[in-house]
């Protein structure tokens, strides 16, 4: 189910075995990214984000992908993504997801 963009705004956590990753969409086009891995110092990137309402779609740029297409730590989880990292953003009964079809998707607070 499609969300609208009023309902987008927020902060969202991804919950892995080796640690969290914590996302805030922030009016403005503005997002805020803190990793924290088990035995590693925290990392916290910034960039901007936009909204496709048509796909229902937030794209970011200036992220970290932490895990890898196996659901394992990447060895370069701190180095911010050249290019686009593009999320779904569903509402799943009273949830809203950002990237549903991960093992570990991006649950809003």
């Amino acid at each position: 189910m499609r969300v609208p963009l009023d309902q987008v705004y927020g902060t969202y956590i991804a919950s892995y075995p080796f640690g969290t990753d914590t996302l805030t969409l922030n009016r403005g086009g503005t997002f805020a990214q803190t990793v924290e891995i088990t035995g590693q110092q925290p990392a916290t990137v910034h960039g901007r984000w936009e909204f496709d309402s048509e796909e229902s779609r937030a794209n970011l740029y200036g992220a970290m992908i932490i895990a890898d297409g196996f659901d394992h730590l990447r060895k370069d989880w701190q180095a911010v993504t050249p290019g686009i990292v593009s999320l779904d953003v569903e509402k799943h009964w009273f949830r809203i997801l950002m990237g549903s079809a991960a093992t570990h998707p991006y649950v809003k607070r």
